[in-house]
């Protein structure tokens, strides 16, 4: 009978522990800043650097926007904009 209760005791704590790191996973993610564009330029970053590459099948344009500030900090964003030229995605990474 002790097998029986500590086997159940055990598969409770595997689900706990389950609901536990999911529960972190999601509260990060919610906590996640959302970079932008405009939200860095007013955190006082600097566009340093701005590359155009078009795509000759899709007609879409990606431009590739490196903003720095100061000399350790820099952040990385892609606009991707559509044949019809309205802006489909942007992402702004910061390594």
């Amino acid at each position: 009978m002790t097998s029986l209760r500590s086997g159940v005791k055990l598969g409770l704590m595997k689900k706990l522990l389950a609901i536990l790191v999911l529960g972190l996973l999601w509260c990060n993610i919610g906590l996640a800043e959302e970079l932008s564009v405009n939200s860095l330029l007013q955190e006082g970053f600097k566009v340093s650097k701005e590359e155009t590459i078009k795509s000759s099948k899709s007609r879409r344009v990606t431009k590739i926007i490196t903003l720095t500030k100061g000399k350790s900090q820099y952040a990385i964003c892609t606009v991707i904009i559509n044949s019809v030229g309205a802006i489909s995605s942007t992402k702004c990474r910061m390594p």
